[in-house]
């Protein structure tokens, strides 16, 4: 019995010098990364973009297991539009969130824990464009 706690701190050690990720503590909070985009002139873009362009249908962003991935509503041209409903975000392959229609409003968040590719639209808009894909890789 006078081997176990050396054979337990070895064991810790050689835990600690593969490299291995830190363990966290019940209770301790996950920081995930953003990335934030926008629902703007009837596409879906970069938040750090002045604006989609009509080159953006089709948006493409590629992030890491782990992000979470925020849509935005700033779009000024539809709200010049009456009977614009406004937008969302929905899934390909299921999940869908109601249509926001005020500017600066989170349309949707998530934090996409698997490797993928999640195609996504507006459903009041797919046929205008508003599509993109999320392209998830592994770390």
């Amino acid at each position: 019995m006078g081997n176990v706690p050396r054979i337990a701190t070895a064991a810790v050690l050689c835990v600690a010098a593969a490299g291995s990720a830190p363990v966290l503590a019940q209770g301790a909070a996950v920081h995930h990364r953003t990335v934030a985009l926008q629902a703007d002139n009837f596409r879906f873009c970069a938040a750090s973009a002045a604006a989609c362009l009509p080159t953006d249908s089709g948006n493409t962003t590629t992030v890491k297991v782990g992000t979470r991935v925020s849509w935005t509503y700033t779009d000024t041209a539809c709200d010049v539009i009456v009977p614009c409903p406004g937008h969302n975000v929905i899934f390909a392959k299921g999940g869908s969130k109601k249509l926001v229609k005020s500017d600066g409003a989170r349309i949707f968040s998530m934090v996409f824990r698997r490797a993928g590719t999640y195609d996504y639209f507006c459903s009041a808009h797919e046929p205008f464009g508003m599509t993109g894909a999320v392209v998830v890789k592994r770390r």
